[in-house]
């Protein structure tokens, strides 16, 4: 099945439940259901999608309705934004747009309202109350108190839910656009200036736009408009403020365009337009094509961080600010990434590291082992399930990626990167790799530690996976290290130890990509070192006619990816493994794989299953995993990079890279972004070009001395 764009997105806000479908056609994210005589038009299930009527660019939800006597139906709009865990407030007000297309319609006739909460969901709102002034054919604005709704509790919704109401002998139709939670009283200053469009700079259909935002509060959006002959100008795309540019896909190439912006308040009231902007597109070459994906990618983590502590934030919300260990590590590679590449001024990225290290030199740790998370604004520990926890494996992408930097920022002259080596080489040598070790002569690691339980819901790190970088840190450790052997014992086998004893030993992994789980507070937490089985990660077999000592990793492929953000597999061979042809014919089996069981399309070059094992993604693409084959094999990746870039960008790429996943068989895109999809892209497409990372990682002393002794030297 072919994806059909509305050719307009709108990243936004996580309080906005619906803007826009990025997709044309139907809504996947909605689900329709009816009983009896009672009817709700729909495609497998979900929701049409008007894309020529509409309030805000570039689509609106189609609702017809049947709703008879003998029958019931309901439609849900869902929240697909989890990651950001956005909590609705009483205090909040449900807004949302509607035009009433069919004439007789009359207000009573309307559906209800109701909003679900995992298995809950509150009484039905009538919205005949909170419509002022109802007219058929024309946009209307619905507002609902939320402390109105009955039975709603705070705290994350499910869905917002139209519901049949009263019955009648025809059928209804509405649409609904920009549904969203907004404050009670938001900003009312009138929007009176210009707004401020500073650039437009086209890239092969790309039109990358930019713009200066004032510190006005009553700024909602930035609205978009594009004209091809300078004088009919159309709504293309609205953007949240938190943005500071965007790109907008065009139909054509070697074609001039124009644009123009205006800020849009709270009541979707336009300031004047901007100054007009007059762009050309054209061809790329292959290089260019590079560079636009590998600037969008690092754009991500631009705009996406805590300016208190300069760490990665995984997703908003409106009392703290939750940042990541773990995926700042991502983003701190993907950053000196864009400081090479010279898409961002060197001297901001060295703020933003010595602004990361600044708070880590401060907050919380177990013997210099961090947490997963922390709040950034008070430096405070966010623990999931509220168990004290910290993890090794998110220390190490931390770690390494600042001591990346202590060799990248090696100028003897300016004060402050001898400022920032010197607190790296600190919290480098803080960290006691021997707590979280275990064995009789510290060779294997814990992925976590925690003051409740010891290591009783931790794993044991091994197999082909991340746990390698773990691994060579901890040996290579100037303090505290662990021996020798960690490497042979630890990371070239298995292990599961006494509460983890898997149905098919065979078929068990252990990595830092566990599932979290709740954690059973027990004051007599029992001994859980001792290790009972491990094997060697090898097993020579064939897969898909092609040579694996490492057959079924049991984890994405993207995973594996992560291993070498800062290890080069091209030199690296040991008394077990060639990593350059492991590596090489793993993403090969794992393509041949995906092309036998198919995705959605004849294009051999579109694959990457976002997870092989989980049957709720079987039909998703993860665009991360083709593209950044680049660094092991340039001909999968490029022809993987292109084909999407060719085919899916105008539903798939976005100024922050590619989104999460592509579902071709279910006509379905995310509307969210990964810290390790968008670092794995920028980061692998560098090592592939000029093996930045690599190198600099190669010239760590206290690393170099440990790789030396534990891997062959080979030719490239």
């Amino acid at each position: 099945m072919l994806l059909v764009s509305n050719a307009l997105k709108a990243d936004t806000y996580p309080e906005v439940v619906f803007d826009n479908s990025l997709v044309g056609g139907s809504y996947a994210k909605s689900l329709v259901r009816y009983s009896g005589s009672s009817w709700v038009e729909n495609v497998r299930n979900h929701l049409l999608v008007s894309d020529t009527l509409f309030f805000t660019p570039g689509n609106a939800l189609s609702l017809k309705y049947h709703s008879s006597a003998t029958g019931s139906w309901e439609a849900d709009i869902l929240y697909s934004r989890q990651k950001f865990f956005y909590q609705v407030s009483k205090k909040d007000v449900l807004v949302f747009k509607m035009y009433v297309q069919t004439a007789f319609t009359k207000i009573e006739e309307l559906p209800d309202v109701i909003l679900k909460q995992g298995f809950k969901q509150s009484e039905p709102v009538s919205l005949a109350h909170f419509i002022d002034d109802f007219e058929p054919n024309m946009w209307v604005n619905v507002e609902i108190p939320v402390d109105k709704i009955k039975g709603f509790e705070e705290g994350a919704i499910r869905s917002v839910s139209f519901v049949q109401r009263n019955a009648s002998n025809k059928t209804h139709h509405i649409l609904l656009d920009q549904i969203e939670f907004l404050p009670k009283n938001p900003s009312s200053v009138k929007l009176s200036s210009p707004a401020i469009l500073s650039e437009a700079k086209a890239y092969d259909k790309q039109v990358l736009l930019s713009w200066q935002l004032p510190l006005t509060p009553s700024i909602r959006y930035i609205k978009i408009y594009r004209s091809t002959d300078k004088e009919n100008f159309e709504p293309v795309a609205i953007r949240p403020i938190q943005m500071q540019s965007c790109l907008d896909r065009v139909p054509e190439i070697d074609k001039t365009y124009y644009y123009k912006i205006a800020w849009v308040d709270y009541d979707y009231i336009e300031s004047p337009f901007s100054a007009i902007k007059e762009v050309k597109t054209k061809k790329l070459s292959d290089e260019e094509l590079l560079n636009v994906v590998q600037a969008a990618h690092i754009n991500y983590f631009l705009e996406n961080f805590d300016f208190n502590s300069g760490m990665y934030m995984p997703y908003r919300r409106k009392d703290k600010a939750i940042v990541s260990v773990r995926e700042s590590g991502y983003a701190a590679l993907a950053l000196i990434v864009g400081a090479e590449r010279k898409f961002v001024n060197r001297n901001v990225v060295l703020a933003r590291f010595t602004k990361m290290v600044n708070f880590l030199k401060k907050v919380q740790h177990k013997d210099g082992v961090f947490p997963e998370y922390f709040d950034g604004r008070t430096g405070l520990p966010e623990y999931r399930q509220h168990i004290p926890k910290y993890s090794l494996t998110a220390t190490t992408a931390m770690m390494e990626a600042l001591l990346i930097a202590r060799q990248y920022f090696f100028k003897e002259d300016v004060a402050e990167e001898k400022a920032l080596r010197e607190n790296i080489t600190a919290l480098w040598e803080r960290i006691d790799w021997k707590v979280f070790s275990s064995g009789e002569h510290n060779n294997v690691l814990w992925d976590s530690w925690s003051p409740v339980d010891s290591t009783r819901r931790s794993h044991i790190l091994g197999g082909f996976n991340s746990s390698l970088n773990t691994y060579l840190l901890a040996i290579s450790s100037p303090t505290h290290p662990v021996s020798m052997d960690a490497y042979t014992f630890g990371f070239s086998n298995v292990h599961v130890h006494s509460n983890q004893l898997p149905t098919y030993f065979s078929r068990f992994v252990v990595g830092d990509t566990s599932p979290l789980d709740s954690v059973s507070v027990e004051e007599n937490a029992s001994d859980t070192s001792q290790t009972l089985w491990s094997r060697s990660i090898i097993r020579d077999t064939v897969e898909y006619g092609l040579q694996t000592k490492v057959p079924d990793i049991g984890v994405p492929l993207v995973d594996v990816y992560r291993m070498f953000y800062t290890i080069d597999p091209r030199d690296k061979k040991d008394s077990l493994l060639d990593y350059n042809k492991e590596v090489r014919n793993m993403i090969r089996i794992a393509k041949r794989r995906d092309n036998e069981m198919g995705v959605g399309t004849a294009f051999s070059d579109v694959w990457g299953y976002y997870k092989v094992k989980d049957t709720v993604s079987l039909t998703r693409i993860n665009p991360a995993v083709g593209p950044s084959a680049l660094f092991i094999d340039k001909e999968i990746g490029m022809k993987a990079m292109k084909t999407l870039y060719e085919k899916y960008a105008d539903i798939l790429f976005t100024e922050y890279g590619f989104r999460a996943w592509l579902d071709l068989k279910d006509n379905d895109v995310s509307d969210e972004y990964l810290a390790v999809n968008q670092a794995t892209v920028a980061i692998m497409i560098e090592n592939s070009r000029s093996g930045l990372i690599w190198e600099l990682y190669k010239e760590i002393p206290e690393i170099k001395l440990v790789t030396d002794k534990l891997f062959k030297t080979k030719k490239k």
